[in-house]
């Protein structure tokens, strides 16, 4: 977030403190003289007393605030700001005062031109008597309601983007679900019932067939490889190891891994105690394809890692491989990007490691659900 001192110059700052305090310091210059110092600067300057009371205020302090500092002046504001705002000034003046160094904080401020609420970012530094005794408090502030608004637009879409995301998940998931239990339902029962149907005629014509026979014997090994491509279709699209937990589901893709890459696969379950429910294990386990995937793809991997230390209150995930990290490519970044968007939204992290001749490590972090008492 800019801060007032970032947004003006901090040199800007310093001098016009330097101007008023030169003057505040003098032999006790009369109010109109440091009022003719503060009314030529464009910035919106106000000072205050030891007991938090206007005694000085530049036009653009009147413009930005809706108040004449003749209705204002002596006064700590009560009387133009509603109660908790006005209690919110004096407690930040104290603040001030106490800590002796220079405050910069945002604050909600009524205009009654307006009649609605500002937001404010306000600059104090507080000055002391010889006797170090409070004096004077010397303020600046600037409207950034339009900030604050824009802020609040961007985190209201960001919101909506998250939600929208998750509807697309939950939606893709389900109609992966759906698939499977279709494909399970029709295909695979058909083609079990096709086996059944082979193997009688396989048995039927050993003696008097042979070459039917050879043709049967034929049959049942395609239909036992289909039987085989269409149980790992179900399980892609909605594993059943799933059921058994994300520990048990990330186990059998690595075995997966393992028989079609010839990759070498070491799973590591330092704890397995947190309690997730479906929604968020599918979830975990879909992101965890993803890393899984982008580590395989790299040049030269043999071997990948996994380490899950899944505790109630923290979920942590760490993932490496030894393949050699290129410069990364543009669907790289889009893969870690995705990784990081899905991530986000159950309010995780990913950390990123890529270590030239060791490999590269991706490390996930996730907020868990702390058991009751």
């Amino acid at each position: 977030m800019k801060s007032l001192i970032d947004s003006l110059g901090k040199s800007e700052i310093d001098s016009v403190v330097s101007l008023l305090q030169a003057g505040i310091s003098g032999a006790a210059p009369a109010a109109g003289e440091l009022h003719n110092i503060i009314a030529v600067m464009p910035l919106a300057l106000f000072i205050k007393d030891a007991q938090s009371r206007v005694v000085l205020m530049n036009p653009a302090c009147e413009a930005l605030w809706g108040i004449a500092f003749a209705d204002i002046h002596g006064t700590d504001g009560a009387a133009f700001f509603p109660a908790d705002q006005t209690a919110y000034f004096l407690k930040h003046d104290r603040i001030a005062f106490d800590s002796g160094q220079n405050t910069v904080y945002e604050e909600q401020l009524w205009h009654a031109g307006r009649a609605e609420n500002r937001w404010m970012q306000t600059y104090k530094q507080p000055t002391y008597d010889e006797f170090g005794q409070p004096k004077l408090l010397i303020a600046m502030c600037v409207d950034i309601t339009e900030r604050k608004l824009a802020e609040s637009a961007l985190q209201s879409s960001l919101q909506e983007l998250r939600a929208l995301s998750e509807h697309h998940h939950t939606s893709k998931e389900s109609e992966r679900r759906r698939i499977a239990q279709d494909v399970h339902d029709d295909l695979a029962q058909n083609l079990l019932a096709l086996k059944l149907d082979v193997t009688t005629l396989y048995r039927r014509t050993a003696e008097h067939q042979p070459l039917l026979h050879q043709r049967a014997a034929q049959a049942l090994h395609t239909l036992d490889a289909s039987i085989l491509a269409v149980r790992e279709l179900i399980n892609e699209l909605h594993p059943s190891m799933l059921e058994l937990g994300l520990s048990a589901a990330i186990e059998w893709r690595m075995q997966q891994l393992e028989r079609r890459r010839g990759l070498q696969c070491r799973l590591e379950l330092i704890e397995d105690s947190a309690m997730l429910d479906q929604r968020q294990v599918t979830a975990i386990y879909r992101i965890m394809l993803s890393a899984l995937s982008y580590l395989c793809e790299q040049s030269g991997t043999r071997t990948v890692q996994a380490t899950l230390n899944l505790r109630p209150e923290q979920l942590s995930i760490v993932i490496s491989g030894d393949g050699q990290p290129e410069q990364q490519s543009p669907r790289d970044a889009l893969d870690l990007g995705a990784i990081r968007a899905r991530l986000a939204d159950f309010g995780g992290e990913l950390a990123v490691a890529q270590l030239p001749g060791a490999g590269t490590v991706l490390r996930m972090n996730l907020p868990g659900k702390p058991s009751a008492g």
